[in-house]
């Protein structure tokens, strides 16, 4: 076993970095304070207080992530999940495949929130997806610009592109790393709780260096 360095958590025979309590701590307040900003911007969208939430930060071996989402997909009326993924580069600092992802039914039922009209799973329109691709923009963002200003590192990104698919899927398709950190995330709308994740794929050099702005943020 590697003894932990000022930025490199703890790293396992296997190569994989084991987070600490305290990195942990501070992922999870990086991410309330980044959703928060968020939040305000969508409750403005739809004109009703939306609160999102955070109540854990993981970092979850792919294959199990993979389990997790199908988990997640079967809350709906289908298997199906809705995924809003960009990607996103700072300064060569990290890089990261950054992934917002609700079961199809929630995602829907956000979309009516947003567009006041009937959204059904059969038949997804164009205006539809925008929508899909617009939640995905404010909450994605929203975070990332948060992030960006905390770690004073200019972070630039892609355009959202909107997928639904089953959960293996989605990640044998955006994400080659071992390990994905995770952000499970719950937003509560008026009349109902729904919840996902947040998905960040970064390759070990940039969760290394990810955790390492952390630690300076929160002097661990």
């Amino acid at each position: 076993m590697m003894a932990k360095t000022a930025n490199q958590g703890v790293q396992d025979s296997t190569d994989r970095i084991v987070l600490d309590d305290l990195q942990l701590d501070a992922l999870a307040e990086t991410f309330n304070l980044s959703l928060g900003e968020a939040a305000a911007v969508f409750s403005q969208l739809v004109q009703e207080e939306i609160e999102l939430s955070v109540p854990t930060v993981e970092l979850v071996p792919r294959e199990q992530m993979i389990e997790r989402l199908k988990e997640l997909g079967r809350h709906g009326d289908t298997e199906r999940l809705c995924s809003i993924t960009q990607e996103f580069d700072a300064q060569e600092t990290f890089q990261t495949d950054t992934m917002l992802i609700f079961p199809e039914k929630d995602s829907l039922e956000i979309v009516r929130r947003m567009l006041n009209e009937q959204a059904t799973a059969e038949a997804i329109t164009e205006l539809e997806q925008d929508a899909l691709a617009e939640i995905g923009n404010i909450i994605i963002n929203g975070c990332m610009s948060s992030i960006s200003n905390l770690f004073h590192k200019e972070i630039s990104g892609t355009l959202p592109e909107v997928v639904i698919s089953d959960a293996r899927s989605l990640l044998t398709e955006h994400c080659s790393a071992d390990d994905v950190l995770v952000a499970r995330i719950g937003m509560h709308l008026a009349v109902q709780n729904v919840s996902g994740y947040v998905l960040f794929m970064m390759d070990i050099s940039s969760i290394r260096n990810f955790l390492g702005e952390i630690e300076h943020l929160f002097n661990i």
